[in-house]
């Protein structure tokens, strides 16, 4: 049987599962700091839980709360269509390899009222044959960009041919705010909930 507990250390309280702290950083609980508590109870007023992303990123309190105000955008006040969203942030999770964000956002996803043909077509080896033109567009960018860390011109021509400049910006920041995810999840091995 695994045993969970915490633990001091710095002055800071670690949760430790078995002997060895999970991830590469603690994951900070509440009560550690007002700054912490400021924002965790921010995440929550989000309709979000405190999942152990923003816990490791508590470790330093004004970079999650940076974190916090563009995932905010991201997810509010972006304008691609809530499923584009979604299915681009997948396709961009499993092309980084990156199980977290395929996980929390398969749920997203799901939410959002994504059917899981289309959920499933954006997994390696998926057909994207399920996704409207705009989707298609939107997951072949976003493993384009995985790759090449940018597009082609042939690319860029099809985003113009289906999304507004404003939308072809929101979907740049997208994938590049996930790819940004992805090295704080896979630098601090951040673990899934």
């Amino acid at each position: 049987m695994e045993t969970h507990r915490w633990r001091q250390r710095g002055g800071i309280e670690l949760f430790q599962k078995g002997w060895a702290e999970v991830g590469r950083v603690a994951y900070i609980k509440p009560g550690t700091s007002q700054a912490v508590d400021g924002l965790y109870k921010e995440i929550a007023g989000m309709g979000r839980p405190v999942l152990n992303l923003y816990r490791a990123l508590a470790n330093q309190p004004p970079a999650l709360a940076a974190f916090l105000e563009m995932s905010r955008y991201v997810r509010a006040g972006s304008s691609l269509d809530t499923g584009l969203r979604e299915l681009a942030i997948l396709a961009t999770a499993h092309e980084l390899g990156q199980a977290y964000e395929v996980s929390h956002h398969t749920e997203a996803a799901a939410r959002v009222g994504v059917p899981l043909e289309k959920v499933a077509a954006v997994a390696p080896g998926g057909s994207l044959d399920a996704l409207t033109p705009a989707e298609r567009c939107a997951v072949e960018f976003a493993r384009q960009v995985a790759f090449t860390r940018s597009c082609d011109d042939a690319m860029f021509k099809r985003l113009q041919s289906l999304f507004s400049t404003e939308q072809i910006v929101d979907l740049v920041l997208t994938t590049g705010w996930y790819h940004l995810c992805a090295v704080i999840l896979g630098s601090l091995q951040v673990e899934l909930e």
